[in-house]
């Protein structure tokens, strides 16, 4: 993005020393060429910027608040794993494909026990939804999403797991503290990624 913007600025440079030079129709000609290229080069940073799934921080949220709610009269979360939430409709519409636990990337959610959602045992006081096969992409735009207040409030601690690293970020931590930050993000995320949101 730096060496982009240092290009784009050396061009305007040199179209205004020419510009300065020029006769009256060739000043015309600069001034259409320069919009263009701005015209261009906005179009490519939007795209840059454009998120593959904005609407799942608030499908988390929902699928959150689903499961709290379900189980707010229970003394705990025993039982919980992907398969009893499908079975007791607790997971959102918008999440549910053909009886699996789908995310807006097309990766599945798992939920339950860490690392493959396995059900909770009795006395259980947490649970983990868990975003498996997330490409970097996928990886840098969840961990780092604009997520409701009311969504951290419950969350405990945001795992980020590949081949190469296992980040655990809490609030308490001063190196890997939460909310996570995109250039954090893009530093841990690699090519096959899970994200492990353990929540209370």
């Amino acid at each position: 993005m730096d060496f982009l913007s240092q290009k784009l600025k050396n061009f305007a440079t040199f179209v205004k020393t020419q510009y300065t030079q020029a006769s009256l129709k060739k000043r015309a000609l600069f001034l259409l060429l320069f919009a263009f290229l701005i015209f261009v080069f906005n179009g490519f940073f939007y795209r840059a910027e454009t998120l593959e799934a904005p609407e799942e921080p608030s499908n988390l949220l929902k699928l959150t608040e689903n499961i709290r709610r379900y189980y707010q009269n229970r003394p705990d979360y025993w039982g919980l794993n992907s398969d009893s939430i499908i079975k007791n409709k607790i997971v959102p519409l918008a999440l549910l494909k053909n009886d699996r636990i789908i995310s807006g990337f097309g990766t599945d959610i798992l939920v339950g026990n860490t690392p493959n959602g396995s059900m909770l045992m009795p006395g259980a006081r947490s649970f983990n939804i868990i975003y498996s096969n997330l490409n970097k992409k996928q990886c840098i735009e969840l961990a780092s999403g604009k997520f409701d207040e009311k969504f951290w409030l419950g969350i405990i601690d945001v795992t980020i797991n590949n081949s190469i690293k296992n980040e655990v970020f809490s609030w308490n931590d001063k190196k890997n503290i939460l909310p996570i930050k995109k250039n954090i993000a893009k530093e841990i995320c690699k090519s096959s990624n899970t994200i492990i949101f353990h929540i209370e």
